[in-house]
Protein backbone atom coordinates (compact mmCIF):
# COMPACT_ATOMS: atom_id res chain seq x y z
CA UNK A 1 0.00 0.00 0.00
CA UNK A 2 1.34 2.98 -0.81
CA UNK A 3 0.89 6.87 0.82
CA UNK A 4 -2.07 6.42 -0.97
CA UNK A 5 -4.24 5.54 0.29
CA UNK A 6 -6.26 8.34 -0.96
CA UNK A 7 -7.79 10.30 1.43
CA UNK A 8 -11.64 11.08 0.57
CA UNK A 9 -12.10 14.52 -0.57
CA UNK A 10 -13.93 16.93 1.39
CA UNK A 11 -17.28 16.66 -0.18
CA UNK A 12 -17.14 12.64 0.37
CA UNK A 13 -15.95 13.43 3.82
CA UNK A 14 -18.84 15.46 4.52
CA UNK A 15 -21.50 13.49 3.88
CA UNK A 16 -20.50 10.07 4.84
CA UNK A 17 -18.33 11.09 8.02
CA UNK A 18 -21.24 12.50 10.20
CA UNK A 19 -23.51 9.69 9.30
CA UNK A 20 -20.86 7.30 10.25
CA UNK A 21 -20.70 9.03 13.67
CA UNK A 22 -23.70 9.15 13.87
CA UNK A 23 -24.11 5.31 13.18
CA UNK A 24 -21.76 4.83 15.60
CA UNK A 25 -23.12 7.17 18.44
CA UNK A 26 -26.70 5.92 17.99
CA UNK A 27 -25.17 2.14 18.07
CA UNK A 28 -23.21 2.79 21.53
CA UNK A 29 -26.04 1.14 23.78
CA UNK A 30 -25.73 -2.24 21.93
CA UNK A 31 -22.27 -1.75 22.33
CA UNK A 32 -22.16 -1.18 26.04
CA UNK A 33 -24.98 -3.69 26.58
CA UNK A 34 -22.49 -6.30 24.07
CA UNK A 35 -19.76 -5.93 26.37
CA UNK A 36 -21.26 -6.98 29.22
CA UNK A 37 -23.72 -9.66 28.05
CA UNK A 38 -21.15 -11.77 25.79
CA UNK A 39 -18.42 -12.12 28.41
CA UNK A 40 -21.08 -13.43 30.71
CA UNK A 41 -22.07 -15.46 27.38
CA UNK A 42 -19.10 -17.20 27.51
CA UNK A 43 -18.45 -17.74 31.03
CA UNK A 44 -22.18 -19.92 30.23
CA UNK A 45 -20.17 -21.81 27.52
CA UNK A 46 -16.96 -22.07 29.40
CA UNK A 47 -19.33 -23.35 32.23
CA UNK A 48 -20.93 -25.76 29.97
CA UNK A 49 -17.76 -27.27 28.49
CA UNK A 50 -16.51 -28.31 31.98
CA UNK A 51 -19.21 -29.86 33.02
CA UNK A 52 -20.48 -31.86 29.86
CA UNK A 53 -17.09 -31.29 27.39
CA UNK A 54 -18.17 -31.54 23.86
CA UNK A 55 -19.87 -35.06 23.95
CA UNK A 56 -22.79 -36.52 22.91
CA UNK A 57 -24.69 -34.94 25.87
CA UNK A 58 -24.08 -31.56 24.58
CA UNK A 59 -24.38 -32.13 21.22
CA UNK A 60 -28.22 -33.08 22.21
CA UNK A 61 -28.94 -29.88 24.09
CA UNK A 62 -27.47 -27.97 21.50
CA UNK A 63 -30.02 -29.82 18.70
CA UNK A 64 -32.60 -28.96 20.98
CA UNK A 65 -31.89 -25.72 22.04
CA UNK A 66 -31.10 -24.22 18.35
CA UNK A 67 -34.50 -25.90 16.84
CA UNK A 68 -36.62 -23.96 18.90
CA UNK A 69 -34.29 -20.98 18.01
CA UNK A 70 -34.57 -21.76 14.75
CA UNK A 71 -38.80 -21.93 14.49
CA UNK A 72 -38.98 -18.64 16.72
CA UNK A 73 -36.39 -16.51 14.16
CA UNK A 74 -38.11 -18.39 10.90
CA UNK A 75 -41.62 -16.87 12.88
CA UNK A 76 -40.66 -13.84 14.89
CA UNK A 77 -37.73 -12.11 15.83
CA UNK A 78 -36.00 -12.77 11.61
CA UNK A 79 -39.41 -11.59 10.02
CA UNK A 80 -40.29 -8.72 12.54
CA UNK A 81 -36.52 -7.21 12.15
CA UNK A 82 -37.08 -7.57 8.56
CA UNK A 83 -40.89 -5.92 8.43
CA UNK A 84 -42.29 -4.73 11.34
CA UNK A 85 -39.55 -2.00 12.49
CA UNK A 86 -40.26 -0.25 8.80
CA UNK A 87 -43.73 -0.08 9.04
CA UNK A 88 -43.80 0.48 13.24
CA UNK A 89 -41.26 3.58 12.55
CA UNK A 90 -44.32 5.92 10.99
CA UNK A 91 -46.02 5.65 14.12
CA UNK A 92 -43.82 6.63 16.99
CA UNK A 93 -44.93 10.38 17.23
CA UNK A 94 -48.10 8.88 17.65
CA UNK A 95 -48.19 6.63 21.04
CA UNK A 96 -51.54 5.90 21.28
CA UNK A 97 -51.61 4.48 17.78
CA UNK A 98 -48.02 3.06 18.54
CA UNK A 99 -49.76 1.31 21.24
CA UNK A 100 -52.34 0.14 19.49
CA UNK A 101 -50.50 -1.78 16.85
CA UNK A 102 -48.37 -3.16 19.75
CA UNK A 103 -51.09 -4.70 21.30
CA UNK A 104 -52.41 -6.21 18.24
CA UNK A 105 -49.01 -7.60 17.35
CA UNK A 106 -48.33 -9.27 20.54
CA UNK A 107 -51.49 -10.75 20.61
CA UNK A 108 -51.09 -12.31 17.56
CA UNK A 109 -47.67 -13.32 18.06
CA UNK A 110 -49.00 -15.55 21.33
CA UNK A 111 -51.42 -17.09 19.50
CA UNK A 112 -49.48 -18.36 16.83
CA UNK A 113 -47.01 -19.25 18.91
CA UNK A 114 -49.07 -20.89 21.12
CA UNK A 115 -50.34 -23.01 18.07
CA UNK A 116 -46.57 -23.41 17.06
CA UNK A 117 -45.34 -25.05 20.44
CA UNK A 118 -48.73 -27.41 20.32
CA UNK A 119 -47.85 -27.98 16.38
CA UNK A 120 -44.11 -28.98 17.70
CA UNK A 121 -44.59 -30.69 20.88
CA UNK A 122 -46.75 -33.53 18.89
CA UNK A 123 -44.28 -33.56 16.19
CA UNK A 124 -40.91 -33.43 18.54
CA UNK A 125 -39.69 -36.64 17.23
CA UNK A 126 -40.38 -36.40 13.76
CA UNK A 127 -38.27 -32.91 14.03
CA UNK A 128 -35.37 -34.52 16.10
CA UNK A 129 -34.79 -36.98 13.49
CA UNK A 130 -34.79 -34.49 10.29
CA UNK A 131 -32.89 -31.92 12.68
CA UNK A 132 -30.35 -34.70 13.75
CA UNK A 133 -30.22 -37.65 11.53
CA UNK A 134 -27.08 -39.09 13.40
CA UNK A 135 -28.36 -39.16 16.50
CA UNK A 136 -29.65 -42.76 17.59
CA UNK A 137 -31.33 -44.14 20.94
CA UNK A 138 -30.32 -42.67 24.52
CA UNK A 139 -29.45 -39.77 22.51
CA UNK A 140 -31.97 -39.21 20.32
CA UNK A 141 -34.40 -39.81 23.61
CA UNK A 142 -32.82 -36.88 25.13
CA UNK A 143 -33.03 -34.75 22.69
CA UNK A 144 -36.75 -35.28 22.18
CA UNK A 145 -36.96 -34.38 25.93
CA UNK A 146 -35.13 -31.68 25.80
CA UNK A 147 -36.41 -30.10 23.01
CA UNK A 148 -40.17 -30.65 24.48
CA UNK A 149 -39.44 -29.11 27.77
CA UNK A 150 -37.55 -26.10 26.32
CA UNK A 151 -40.67 -25.28 24.02
CA UNK A 152 -42.54 -22.72 26.72
CA UNK A 153 -39.06 -20.42 25.57
CA UNK A 154 -40.26 -20.61 22.38
CA UNK A 155 -43.45 -18.64 23.16
CA UNK A 156 -41.76 -15.91 25.67
CA UNK A 157 -39.07 -15.50 22.90
CA UNK A 158 -41.73 -14.87 20.55
CA UNK A 159 -43.11 -12.15 22.96
CA UNK A 160 -39.88 -10.77 23.70
CA UNK A 161 -39.11 -10.12 19.32
CA UNK A 162 -42.45 -7.81 19.47
CA UNK A 163 -41.29 -5.95 22.24
CA UNK A 164 -37.71 -5.53 21.33
CA UNK A 165 -39.05 -4.38 18.03
CA UNK A 166 -41.32 -1.86 19.58
CA UNK A 167 -38.43 -0.38 21.15
CA UNK A 168 -36.26 -0.39 18.25
CA UNK A 169 -38.65 1.82 16.23
CA UNK A 170 -38.60 4.31 19.13
CA UNK A 171 -34.61 4.26 18.87
CA UNK A 172 -34.36 2.68 22.13
CA UNK A 173 -31.30 -0.30 21.84
CA UNK A 174 -30.26 -0.60 25.36
CA UNK A 175 -32.77 -3.06 27.40
CA UNK A 176 -33.21 -5.03 24.66
CA UNK A 177 -29.60 -5.82 24.24
CA UNK A 178 -28.71 -5.86 28.45
CA UNK A 179 -31.67 -8.44 28.72
CA UNK A 180 -29.19 -10.73 27.20
CA UNK A 181 -27.28 -10.11 31.10
CA UNK A 182 -29.89 -11.91 32.71
CA UNK A 183 -30.74 -14.79 30.39
CA UNK A 184 -26.51 -15.52 30.88
CA UNK A 185 -26.83 -15.19 34.27
CA UNK A 186 -29.56 -17.51 34.82
CA UNK A 187 -28.27 -19.88 32.83
CA UNK A 188 -24.79 -19.80 34.29
CA UNK A 189 -26.57 -20.22 37.77
CA UNK A 190 -28.50 -22.81 36.94
CA UNK A 191 -25.64 -24.84 35.27
CA UNK A 192 -23.61 -24.75 38.52
CA UNK A 193 -26.15 -25.32 40.59
CA UNK A 194 -28.61 -27.91 39.38
CA UNK A 195 -26.41 -30.10 36.63
CA UNK A 196 -25.26 -32.32 40.08
CA UNK A 197 -29.10 -33.11 40.28
CA UNK A 198 -30.08 -32.57 36.93
CA UNK A 199 -27.53 -33.29 34.86
CA UNK A 200 -27.88 -31.66 30.99
CA UNK A 201 -31.20 -30.66 31.95
CA UNK A 202 -30.14 -28.11 34.10
CA UNK A 203 -29.39 -26.18 31.05
CA UNK A 204 -32.80 -26.70 29.68
CA UNK A 205 -33.74 -25.10 32.91
CA UNK A 206 -32.24 -21.89 32.48
CA UNK A 207 -33.09 -21.51 28.81
CA UNK A 208 -36.75 -21.20 30.28
CA UNK A 209 -36.43 -19.51 33.23
CA UNK A 210 -33.47 -17.40 31.80
CA UNK A 211 -36.07 -16.57 28.83
CA UNK A 212 -38.61 -15.32 30.91
CA UNK A 213 -36.47 -12.79 32.48
CA UNK A 214 -35.33 -11.41 29.46
CA UNK A 215 -39.12 -10.65 28.88
CA UNK A 216 -39.95 -9.64 32.19
CA UNK A 217 -37.18 -6.19 31.95
CA UNK A 218 -38.41 -4.55 28.65
CA UNK A 219 -42.04 -3.83 30.33
CA UNK A 220 -40.50 -0.88 32.56
CA UNK A 221 -38.48 0.28 29.13
CA UNK A 222 -42.03 0.18 27.49
CA UNK A 223 -43.65 1.93 29.99
CA UNK A 224 -41.39 4.87 30.01
CA UNK A 225 -41.51 4.96 26.15
CA UNK A 226 -45.16 5.64 27.09
CA UNK A 227 -46.50 1.92 25.41
CA UNK A 228 -49.81 0.78 27.16
CA UNK A 229 -50.43 -3.19 26.79
CA UNK A 230 -54.69 -3.30 25.39
CA UNK A 231 -56.15 -6.40 24.94
CA UNK A 232 -57.12 -5.98 21.61
CA UNK A 233 -57.44 -8.11 18.40
CA UNK A 234 -58.04 -5.80 15.22
CA UNK A 235 -56.41 -7.67 12.88
CA UNK A 236 -57.63 -5.12 10.21
CA UNK A 237 -55.63 -2.45 11.21
CA UNK A 238 -53.47 -1.05 8.02
CA UNK A 239 -50.31 -1.79 10.08
CA UNK A 240 -51.24 -4.98 9.95
CA UNK A 241 -52.33 -5.10 6.12
CA UNK A 242 -49.61 -3.35 5.29
CA UNK A 243 -47.23 -6.06 7.68
CA UNK A 244 -49.14 -9.13 6.35
CA UNK A 245 -48.31 -8.18 2.13
CA UNK A 246 -44.94 -8.37 3.62
CA UNK A 247 -44.99 -11.08 5.61
CA UNK A 248 -44.26 -13.76 2.67
CA UNK A 249 -40.77 -12.27 1.44
CA UNK A 250 -40.23 -11.71 5.04
CA UNK A 251 -40.48 -15.26 5.97
CA UNK A 252 -38.58 -16.75 3.04
CA UNK A 253 -35.08 -14.21 3.66
CA UNK A 254 -35.48 -15.12 7.08
CA UNK A 255 -35.45 -18.52 6.39
CA UNK A 256 -32.18 -18.59 5.04
CA UNK A 257 -29.89 -18.33 8.03
CA UNK A 258 -31.45 -20.63 10.53
CA UNK A 259 -32.42 -23.13 7.75
CA UNK A 260 -28.45 -22.75 6.95
CA UNK A 261 -27.29 -23.41 10.73
CA UNK A 262 -30.40 -26.22 10.36
CA UNK A 263 -28.44 -27.45 7.60
CA UNK A 264 -25.15 -27.43 9.01
CA UNK A 265 -26.10 -29.13 12.14
CA UNK A 266 -27.92 -31.68 10.37
CA UNK A 267 -24.56 -32.46 8.34
CA UNK A 268 -22.76 -32.16 11.17
CA UNK A 269 -24.72 -34.99 13.14
CA UNK A 270 -23.13 -37.32 10.80
CA UNK A 271 -19.80 -36.62 11.24
CA UNK A 272 -17.64 -38.38 14.87
CA UNK A 273 -18.68 -37.10 18.01
CA UNK A 274 -19.03 -33.56 19.44
CA UNK A 275 -18.36 -32.41 15.88
CA UNK A 276 -22.06 -30.33 16.50
CA UNK A 277 -21.19 -29.20 19.79
CA UNK A 278 -17.33 -27.87 18.26
CA UNK A 279 -19.41 -25.75 15.36
CA UNK A 280 -21.51 -24.23 18.01
CA UNK A 281 -18.70 -23.20 20.84
CA UNK A 282 -17.10 -21.82 17.93
CA UNK A 283 -19.70 -20.07 16.68
CA UNK A 284 -20.36 -17.99 19.70
CA UNK A 285 -16.75 -16.98 19.94
CA UNK A 286 -17.53 -15.86 16.08
CA UNK A 287 -20.61 -13.79 17.44
CA UNK A 288 -18.81 -11.60 19.86
CA UNK A 289 -17.16 -9.74 17.32
CA UNK A 290 -20.64 -9.72 15.06
CA UNK A 291 -22.72 -8.85 18.38
CA UNK A 292 -19.54 -5.80 18.81
CA UNK A 293 -19.53 -4.31 15.93
CA UNK A 294 -22.26 -5.36 12.84
CA UNK A 295 -25.39 -5.63 15.01
CA UNK A 296 -24.65 -1.99 16.11
CA UNK A 297 -24.63 -0.71 12.48
CA UNK A 298 -27.47 -2.82 10.70
CA UNK A 299 -29.82 -2.28 13.69
CA UNK A 300 -29.62 1.35 14.01
CA UNK A 301 -29.51 1.75 10.07
CA UNK A 302 -32.30 -0.67 9.57
CA UNK A 303 -34.47 2.03 11.69
CA UNK A 304 -32.70 5.32 9.97
CA UNK A 305 -33.29 3.97 6.09
CA UNK A 306 -36.61 3.47 7.44
CA UNK A 307 -37.45 7.01 8.04
CA UNK A 308 -34.75 8.13 5.10
CA UNK A 309 -37.24 6.07 2.82
CA UNK A 310 -40.67 7.63 4.16
CA UNK A 311 -39.26 11.16 4.23
CA UNK A 312 -38.22 9.97 0.41
CA UNK A 313 -34.74 10.98 0.88
CA UNK A 314 -33.11 8.63 -1.72
CA UNK A 315 -29.64 10.81 -1.32
CA UNK A 316 -29.70 10.14 2.66
CA UNK A 317 -30.64 7.05 2.07
CA UNK A 318 -27.42 6.20 0.06
CA UNK A 319 -25.41 8.05 1.88
CA UNK A 320 -26.50 6.23 5.11
CA UNK A 321 -25.76 3.08 3.51
CA UNK A 322 -22.19 3.91 2.05
CA UNK A 323 -21.38 4.98 5.87
CA UNK A 324 -22.83 1.87 7.77
CA UNK A 325 -20.59 -0.43 5.29
CA UNK A 326 -17.61 2.11 5.85
CA UNK A 327 -18.15 1.30 9.26
CA UNK A 328 -17.91 -2.27 8.84
CA UNK A 329 -15.09 -2.39 6.73
CA UNK A 330 -13.01 -0.40 10.17
CA UNK A 331 -14.09 -2.62 12.71
CA UNK A 332 -14.83 -5.96 11.29
CA UNK A 333 -11.66 -6.38 9.21
CA UNK A 334 -9.18 -6.67 12.03
CA UNK A 335 -11.59 -9.08 14.41
CA UNK A 336 -11.48 -11.09 11.01
CA UNK A 337 -7.27 -10.98 11.21
CA UNK A 338 -7.77 -11.55 15.00
CA UNK A 339 -10.45 -14.49 14.93
CA UNK A 340 -8.13 -16.01 12.12
CA UNK A 341 -4.77 -15.46 13.38
CA UNK A 342 -5.50 -16.08 17.64
CA UNK A 343 -8.41 -19.23 16.95
CA UNK A 344 -6.22 -21.26 18.88
CA UNK A 345 -5.14 -19.74 21.99
CA UNK A 346 -8.61 -18.33 21.74
CA UNK A 347 -10.19 -21.44 22.20
CA UNK A 348 -7.95 -22.98 24.88
CA UNK A 349 -8.50 -19.68 27.08
CA UNK A 350 -11.82 -20.19 27.02
CA UNK A 351 -12.89 -23.62 26.97
CA UNK A 352 -9.96 -26.13 27.34
CA UNK A 353 -10.51 -27.25 31.30
CA UNK A 354 -12.63 -29.70 33.07
CA UNK A 355 -14.05 -32.57 30.15
CA UNK A 356 -13.15 -30.04 27.18
CA UNK A 357 -9.87 -31.63 25.76
CA UNK A 358 -7.01 -30.83 23.88
CA UNK A 359 -9.03 -32.69 20.59
CA UNK A 360 -11.96 -30.56 21.62
CA UNK A 361 -9.36 -27.60 21.36
CA UNK A 362 -8.57 -28.63 17.78
CA UNK A 363 -12.33 -29.36 16.44
CA UNK A 364 -13.41 -26.12 18.20
CA UNK A 365 -10.78 -23.85 16.66
CA UNK A 366 -10.82 -25.31 13.59
CA UNK A 367 -14.52 -24.28 12.87
CA UNK A 368 -13.49 -21.02 14.33
CA UNK A 369 -11.45 -20.12 11.52
CA UNK A 370 -13.38 -20.65 9.15
CA UNK A 371 -16.21 -18.88 10.59
CA UNK A 372 -13.54 -16.08 11.29
CA UNK A 373 -13.34 -15.76 7.70
CA UNK A 374 -16.84 -14.55 7.06
CA UNK A 375 -17.01 -11.87 9.81
CA UNK A 376 -17.35 -9.09 7.27
CA UNK A 377 -19.42 -10.80 5.11
CA UNK A 378 -22.12 -11.65 7.91
CA UNK A 379 -22.25 -7.87 8.37
CA UNK A 380 -22.69 -6.69 5.42
CA UNK A 381 -24.96 -9.05 4.00
CA UNK A 382 -27.65 -8.02 6.63
CA UNK A 383 -27.19 -4.62 5.91
CA UNK A 384 -27.88 -5.06 1.94
CA UNK A 385 -31.12 -7.18 3.47
CA UNK A 386 -32.23 -4.33 5.14
CA UNK A 387 -31.50 -2.01 2.68
CA UNK A 388 -34.19 -3.26 0.81
CA UNK A 389 -36.68 -4.42 3.65
CA UNK A 390 -36.20 -0.34 4.53
CA UNK A 391 -37.67 -0.06 0.35
CA UNK A 392 -40.33 -2.71 2.26
CA UNK A 393 -39.05 -4.78 -0.61
CA UNK A 394 -38.96 -8.13 1.16
CA UNK A 395 -39.06 -10.52 -1.77
CA UNK A 396 -35.42 -10.17 -3.08
CA UNK A 397 -33.40 -10.98 -0.17
CA UNK A 398 -35.83 -13.98 -0.30
CA UNK A 399 -35.27 -15.46 -3.45
CA UNK A 400 -31.34 -14.54 -3.10
CA UNK A 401 -31.49 -16.02 0.10
CA UNK A 402 -32.74 -19.35 -1.52
CA UNK A 403 -30.67 -19.80 -3.89
CA UNK A 404 -27.62 -19.45 -1.13
CA UNK A 405 -29.35 -21.81 0.92
CA UNK A 406 -29.35 -24.40 -2.09
CA UNK A 407 -25.17 -23.50 -2.11
CA UNK A 408 -25.13 -23.58 1.67
CA UNK A 409 -26.49 -27.99 1.38
CA UNK A 410 -24.60 -28.83 -1.87
CA UNK A 411 -21.37 -27.23 -0.70
CA UNK A 412 -21.42 -28.20 2.99
CA UNK A 413 -22.07 -31.31 1.69
CA UNK A 414 -19.04 -31.01 -0.29
CA UNK A 415 -16.86 -29.78 1.59
CA UNK A 416 -17.61 -32.23 4.54
CA UNK A 417 -16.22 -34.61 2.53
CA UNK A 418 -13.01 -32.79 2.61
CA UNK A 419 -12.37 -31.28 5.45
CA UNK A 420 -14.86 -32.44 8.29
CA UNK A 421 -17.03 -30.44 10.30
CA UNK A 422 -14.89 -27.04 9.58
CA UNK A 423 -15.63 -27.16 5.52
CA UNK A 424 -19.20 -26.70 6.84
CA UNK A 425 -18.16 -23.70 8.26
CA UNK A 426 -16.30 -22.32 5.69
CA UNK A 427 -19.54 -22.20 3.66
CA UNK A 428 -21.23 -20.86 5.54
CA UNK A 429 -18.80 -17.75 5.31
CA UNK A 430 -18.49 -17.88 1.59
CA UNK A 431 -22.37 -18.30 1.28
CA UNK A 432 -22.22 -15.07 2.98
CA UNK A 433 -19.82 -12.88 0.71
CA UNK A 434 -22.02 -14.51 -2.24
CA UNK A 435 -25.52 -13.12 -0.65
CA UNK A 436 -23.61 -9.27 -0.18
CA UNK A 437 -22.18 -9.25 -3.93
CA UNK A 438 -25.37 -10.66 -5.15
CA UNK A 439 -27.93 -8.22 -3.45
CA UNK A 440 -25.49 -5.02 -4.41
CA UNK A 441 -25.62 -6.07 -8.06
CA UNK A 442 -29.03 -6.18 -8.07
CA UNK A 443 -30.19 -3.19 -6.06
CA UNK A 444 -27.07 -1.06 -8.07
CA UNK A 445 -29.07 -2.20 -11.28
CA UNK A 446 -32.09 -0.72 -10.00
CA UNK A 447 -31.10 2.22 -7.99
CA UNK A 448 -27.69 3.52 -8.96
CA UNK A 449 -24.61 2.78 -7.50
CA UNK A 450 -23.18 3.75 -3.85
CA UNK A 451 -20.17 5.63 -3.45
CA UNK A 452 -18.23 2.75 -4.90
CA UNK A 453 -14.70 4.48 -5.02
CA UNK A 454 -15.10 5.76 -1.65
CA UNK A 455 -15.87 2.09 -0.33
CA UNK A 456 -13.16 0.31 -2.64
CA UNK A 457 -10.56 2.55 -0.92
CA UNK A 458 -11.40 2.19 2.79
CA UNK A 459 -11.90 -1.45 2.13
CA UNK A 460 -8.29 -2.32 0.26
CA UNK A 461 -6.77 0.06 3.09
CA UNK A 462 -8.48 -1.93 6.22
CA UNK A 463 -7.67 -5.63 4.37
CA UNK A 464 -4.23 -4.65 4.40
CA UNK A 465 -3.98 -3.48 7.41
CA UNK A 466 -5.98 -6.63 8.54
CA UNK A 467 -3.57 -8.73 6.83
CA UNK A 468 -0.79 -7.38 8.60
CA UNK A 469 -2.25 -7.74 11.84
CA UNK A 470 -2.98 -11.37 11.34
CA UNK A 471 0.36 -12.03 10.10
CA UNK A 472 1.96 -10.60 13.46
CA UNK A 473 -0.56 -11.91 15.77
CA UNK A 474 0.31 -15.61 14.25
CA UNK A 475 3.71 -15.45 14.16
CA UNK A 476 3.79 -14.28 17.75
CA UNK A 477 1.34 -16.74 19.45
CA UNK A 478 2.61 -19.86 17.78
CA UNK A 479 4.24 -20.73 21.65
CA UNK A 480 0.92 -20.25 22.83
CA UNK A 481 -0.89 -22.82 20.72
CA UNK A 482 1.96 -25.48 21.43
CA UNK A 483 2.26 -24.90 25.46
CA UNK A 484 1.45 -27.89 27.92
CA UNK A 485 -0.98 -26.90 30.14
CA UNK A 486 -3.91 -24.25 30.76
CA UNK A 487 -3.10 -20.77 29.38
CA UNK A 488 -5.41 -19.76 32.78
CA UNK A 489 -1.99 -18.59 33.99
CA UNK A 490 -0.36 -14.91 35.01
CA UNK A 491 2.24 -15.39 32.89
CA UNK A 492 0.49 -17.02 29.51
CA UNK A 493 -2.64 -14.15 30.20
CA UNK A 494 -0.01 -11.50 30.05
CA UNK A 495 1.87 -13.23 27.39
CA UNK A 496 -0.99 -12.58 24.99
CA UNK A 497 -1.80 -9.58 26.32
CA UNK A 498 1.63 -8.21 24.97
CA UNK A 499 1.09 -9.97 21.72
CA UNK A 500 -2.73 -8.42 21.49
CA UNK A 501 -0.91 -4.80 22.25
CA UNK A 502 2.22 -5.46 19.61
CA UNK A 503 -0.39 -6.40 16.87
CA UNK A 504 -2.64 -3.44 18.25
CA UNK A 505 0.48 -0.92 18.18
CA UNK A 506 1.68 -2.31 14.50
CA UNK A 507 -2.23 -1.94 13.50
CA UNK A 508 -2.47 1.53 14.91
CA UNK A 509 0.71 2.62 13.51
CA UNK A 510 0.55 1.67 9.74
CA UNK A 511 -3.24 3.09 9.92
CA UNK A 512 -1.34 6.33 11.00
CA UNK A 513 1.50 6.22 8.74
CA UNK A 514 -0.64 5.88 5.74
CA UNK A 515 -3.40 8.45 6.50
CA UNK A 516 -6.30 6.60 7.46
CA UNK A 517 -8.45 8.43 8.09
CA UNK A 518 -9.88 6.70 11.27
CA UNK A 519 -6.95 6.33 12.76
CA UNK A 520 -5.92 9.87 12.40
CA UNK A 521 -8.70 10.75 13.91
CA UNK A 522 -8.42 8.44 17.12
CA UNK A 523 -4.74 10.18 17.51
CA UNK A 524 -6.06 13.73 17.18
CA UNK A 525 -8.56 13.07 20.07
CA UNK A 526 -6.38 11.53 22.21
CA UNK A 527 -3.46 14.68 22.44
CA UNK A 528 -6.38 16.40 22.73
CA UNK A 529 -7.37 14.49 25.98
CA UNK A 530 -3.53 14.64 26.88
CA UNK A 531 -3.25 18.41 26.56
CA UNK A 532 -6.55 18.94 28.29
CA UNK A 533 -5.06 16.75 31.17
CA UNK A 534 -1.93 18.79 31.37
Amino acid sequence: MSTSSPTPTLRQEETSAPSRSHLARKGLPILFATLLSRPLGFVREAVQAALFGASRLTDAFVVAYNLPEMIQTLFFTGILSNFFVPVITRYREQKEELSEVFSIALNGALLLALVLVSVCYVAAPWLITLAAPGLVGTDYQLTVFLFRFMLPALVLDCLLAVMKGTLNSLDHYAMPEYSGVFFNLVMIASALWLSGTYGITSLAIGVVVGTLMQLVVQIPALARKGIRYRLTFAFGHPALREMGGLAFGAFIATAVVPLNAFVSRALASTLPAGSISALAYAFRVFLLPVSLFAVPVYTVLLTDLSAAQHRGTQETFKQQVTAGLSLLFTVSLPATAILVALANPITRLLFERGRFTAADVILTSQALMAYGVGTLAYGTSQVMVRLFNATKDTRTPAWVGVGSLAVNVGGGWLLMQIWGHWGIALVTSVVSYLNTAVLYAIFRYRHGPLDEALLARRFITHLLLAVSLGMCLFVLSRSLTVAPGSLMTLARLFHLAVIMMVGGGLYLGLGYLFKVEEIRTLAQKVRRLLRANQ
